[in-house]
């Protein structure tokens, strides 16, 4: 196992049990407590978990931001699906907006890649692999980093956004829920999204369902901004019926 792997794995066993001792977590992974030590140091960076003394503790609330590193390998196979089925709503000659979401840059492997497209993103890595796969037209938006996310927000980012018209938006979020609407985390990231929504003649929302029914800190706006959710399984009956009263369009496998 590779360290990032390890250090994957590490904080996937923190989310399941809350709390953690380097003790356990040694004997858990065959790996030194010194090691375990310097995993610890390197996620609590990430602002994943606090170490405390002998072990961690997980960060849990509606302001926490997890970083673009554990999202990529987080429900990815579930991640895959929507990104499958999002870049079917793509025509040639499109001008599409993404997101910095691990979801949306799911979508590039899944592009036919001979289209004539134009992109533009406020995710910096988002942008690399476009570059590195595609033949399309990016722009990137620039403004400051985030470095956990590795995504360009604030000021000169909205800027950015609002010189463009666009055909399609796709973007993810942290919650989805039927009386606090869509959020994030980061406010400057939610304010950028409702400017990207603004900038798009079409909205979708790309959500996995354990998104669903939870709430984050900033508001990006009620359901009813977006013209379409793709998810990776159906949701329940009460969710169907919110989408169909405020007029979205559902796409599930």
């Amino acid at each position: 196992m590779f360290a990032i792997e390890r250090r994957h794995a590490i904080l996937d066993y923190i989310k399941e049990k809350k709390s953690v001792t380097v003790k356990e977590l040694s004997k858990k992974f065959f790996i030194g407590e010194a090691t375990i030590r310097r995993d610890l140091e390197k996620i609590e960076k990430e602002k994943n978990i606090s170490r405390t003394y002998g072990g961690a503790v997980l960060i849990e609330g509606a302001h926490i931001e997890v970083s673009l590193a554990v999202r990529e390998t987080n429900l990815k196979s579930e991640k895959e699906i929507i990104a499958k089925l999002a870049c079917k709503k793509i025509k040639n000659g499109d001008i599409i907006i993404m997101d910095s979401s691990s979801t949306a840059m799911m979508m590039i492997n899944k592009f036919e890649k001979n289209d004539d497209l134009t992109v533009i993103t406020n995710g910096a890595k988002t942008a690399v692999n476009l570059a590195e796969q595609t033949r399309f037209k990016i722009f990137a938006t620039g403004g400051q980093m985030r470095e956990n996310t590795l995504t360009y927000y604030g000021e000169s980012a909205n800027v950015f956004i609002k010189k463009f018209n666009a055909d399609i938006l796709f973007f993810s979020c942290s919650s989805l829920s039927m009386d606090k609407g869509i959020a994030d985390p980061n406010e400057e990231e939610a304010k950028l999204k409702r400017l990207m929504i603004e900038s798009s003649e079409k909205s979708i929302l790309l959500i996995d369902h354990t998104k669903f029914n939870s709430t984050a800190f900033c508001k990006i706006g009620c359901i009813d901004i977006v013209d379409m959710v793709i998810t990776d399984k159906k949701p329940n009956d009460g969710w169907i019926k919110h989408f169909i009263e405020n007029e979205i369009e559902l796409v599930y496998p």
